[in-house]
């Protein structure tokens, strides 16, 4: 004879039917913030956004005579705003904020203070171009 096709004893005893029951913990704190960390991460990205800003700066100069200085004080200006309005409003996108105005200020004074020492000379070709044309056929 077989024995019953359903049998309880092989179970636990507190098993019901249904759906399986977890268990809820208590969720838990955030983390501490690591200011530390926080101001390593807050100071490269503004060095990074610092020079890139020269660079477009120093190629607004050479292009159209920008002079350096204003070109590096406006566009560095527009990113930290930028940083302020679009940016987190916790403690990391006001330190970025702060550091790239710092850097701003810094790099402003001190591109103003060089500006007679920074000079570009424009691009000028020593000879000029042949013209290339197709050669009439004579006929």
């Amino acid at each position: 004879m077989a024995g019953k096709r359903f049998t309880v004893r092989s179970r636990d005893i507190r098993w019901k039917e249904g759906r399986a029951k977890t268990r809820r913990s208590r969720p838990r704190p955030p983390p501490k913030p690591n200011l530390t960390l926080d101001l390593v991460v807050a100071g490269v990205a503004s060095l990074a956004a610092a020079g890139v800003v020269f660079c477009l700066a120093f190629i607004l100069s050479g292009s159209h005579g920008v002079p350096l200085y204003l070109g590096y004080a406006v566009i560095l200006g527009g990113v930290g705003v930028a940083c302020l309005i679009l940016g987190p409003r916790d403690r990391g996108g006001r330190m970025i904020a702060g550091a790239i105005g710092v850097l701003w200020l810094i790099g402003s004074a001190g591109l103003f203070a060089a500006r007679a020492e920074i000079v570009i000379p424009p691009h000028r070709h020593t000879t000029a171009a042949q013209p290339v044309g197709a050669d009439k056929a004579e006929g």
